[in-house]
């Protein structure tokens, strides 16, 4: 007998239909506008990286602005860097240490902020929180006390914002040969977030590994997913994929690898189309505001979800086969069809897309289909079906003139 799929739990599912996630990576070290990790790689010392606190102001750092614009640009979720390698927390640390923004030149709790605002908002607030440290000497000399003094920074953070939607952990991967003491962090976390999706980064050196068995979901750290194989799985996992704008999480004043709104609707159709979430990250300016090129493409991917997008969230990819890059999504009792590489009408010298007869194939189980029309138009399409065979063909049109979607999404709706 084939090994069944497990059922995955209520807060697995609700994860798998956030989507698309915002990551924020804000820091001291976005003071440098060098990177996330420029206290490691370029020996800043500790006291010259503590006294960058002296003038983190946070001046430009608005809450209820900042999840407003990710709400319009798509995102379902925001995961803010609580803590990063370097020691320093966003949120008031009450007494572990003063290493945090409200003893900086912010004065302010600024996870705090975050926190009412998502919640103002209604958006699912996720907590990045490092589990490597480079500033507490207890790291390197005292691994118990490190690790009490871990899970009492935790502990901050479960007890005093309300209800998180996740912990996303970072650092395992720096000490593989210690026992992180897995089970009591995660059973902490239990005993007071009940409904938190518990992440901890794989790392690029082990995409999709499972993990501790308390865990929610594998990772991708710029690697992108596959299709999940959950046959005889002792608990359902989801999967999601984390990915910069350009190649450093931090803020880089000198890094012109951005990438462009097309680049990240392909991958986050990649994502979705093998069942991951896409977490993308932005590096904010160290005043809190972001860059402005992100801001742009960001707005931009928001316009394309606004047009063609619903499917995005809700979609889960059905067992069937079609071509090249494309695949079909099911959703609210429909499908839909991912389109890539098509032509624009009339312009096939500028298209950026395929010549050909625009025909696309569905081989496997689908009920008979009624209809197929694009989404962001409601023109319809002929199509032809032989649903005991499991084979259906239809013809894609060309973008209009005007018009590039990069993918483009057609409604496959049952008789």
């Amino acid at each position: 007998m084939e090994p069944s799929i497990p059922a995955p739990l209520p807060r697995v599912r609700a994860f798998e239909s956030l989507g698309y996630g915002l990551f924020l990576h804000w820091g001291l070290y976005s003071l440098l506008e060098r990177g996330e990790w420029t206290r490691h790689h370029h020996g800043v010392s500790t006291g010259e990286y503590r006294s960058l606190a002296d003038r983190f102001t946070a001046g430009a750092f608005d809450a209820p602005a900042l999840v407003a614009f990710a709400r319009a640009a798509g995102f379902r979720y925001i995961c803010l860097t609580t803590r990063h390698h370097d020691g320093f927390s966003l949120y008031d640390t009450r007494g572990l240490n003063t290493f945090d923004a409200p003893h900086s030149a912010a004065g302010r709790d600024l996870v705090a902020e975050f926190a009412a605002a998502c919640q103002a908002d209604g958006m699912p607030m996720f907590f990045y929180h490092t589990t490597l440290d480079w500033d507490v000497a207890s790291f390197e000399s005292d691994w118990e006390g490190y690790l009490a003094y871990l899970r009492d920074s935790v502990e901050i953070l479960c007890r005093h914002y309300g209800p998180v939607g996740g912990f996303w952990f970072d650092g395992n991967w720096a000490r593989r040969d210690r026992d992180w003491q897995e089970d009591r962090l995660y059973g902490m976390i239990r005993g007071l977030q009940p409904e938190a999706m518990l992440i901890n980064n794989s790392s690029t050196q082990a995409l999709g590994r499972v993990g501790h068995p308390e865990l929610d979901a594998i990772t991708f750290e710029q690697g992108r997913p596959s299709a999940l194989d959950r046959r005889g799985m002792p608990k359902y996992l989801a999967q999601e994929m984390c990915e910069t704008l350009n190649s450093h999480w931090g803020v880089a004043a000198r890094d012109f690898s951005h990438k462009s709104p097309a680049d990240i609707l392909r991958t986050l159709a990649a994502c979705r189309g093998n069942g991951a979430n896409l977490l993308l990250n932005v590096g904010p300016l160290a005043s809190g505001a972001l860059p402005d090129y992100e801001r742009a493409a960001l707005d931009r991917v928001g316009q394309w979800i606004d047009a063609c997008g619903a499917s995005i969230y809700e979609g889960r990819p059905a067992s069937v086969t079609c071509r090249g890059d494309d695949f079909l999504l099911e959703a609210n009792g429909a499908w839909y069809y991912f389109v890539h590489h098509l032509p624009i009408a009339n312009n096939l010298h500028l298209a950026g897309g395929r010549r050909g007869d625009g025909l696309q194939t569905v081989e496997g189980a689908l009920p008979a289909i009624a209809g197929i029309e694009w989404v962001d138009t409601g023109e319809p399409l002929a199509f032809s079906q032989d649903a005991a065979r499991g084979f259906l063909t239809f013809r894609a049109t060309p973008n209009p003139y005007g018009t590039q979607h990069i993918v483009r999404i057609a409604r496959l709706s049952p008789a």
